[in-house]
């Protein structure tokens, strides 16, 4: 297998865990940008073949499945939608309220 394509597969094993497309995108440029940038790095300084540089990148990223479930719940925390939903709950609560008030005072 060529690096391109292990490079390839890597990202895409990474993004599946992602759900949300703009998201996805975002973070399959930049951990491209990431591990060119790497692989870069490892030929010039460490004088590395391009597919060791490429499997050393890759190692040092991690397990794809463990960094993509990593960055949904960076992106999406179960905390921040409680406190969105909790938040979003006050707001009609207060809503419900000043109308039920406007309607009492007035008619």
């Amino acid at each position: 297998m060529s690096s391109d394509e292990r490079i390839t597969r890597y990202l895409h094993q990474v993004c599946r865990h992602l759900f949300w497309p703009p998201y996805r995108a975002r973070v399959r440029r930049e951990l491209t940008d990431h591990i060119l940038s790497r692989v870069e790095y490892l030929e010039n300084e460490r004088g590395d073949t391009h597919d060791e540089a490429v499997s050393a990148a890759l190692i040092g990223l991690g397990d794809p499945d463990d960094l993509g479930e990593s960055l949904r719940y960076a992106r999406f925390p179960i905390s921040y939608l409680f406190c969105l939903l909790l938040t979003f709950l006050v707001w009609a609560a207060i809503a419900g309220c000043l109308v039920y008030l406007i309607l009492f005072f007035f008619f």
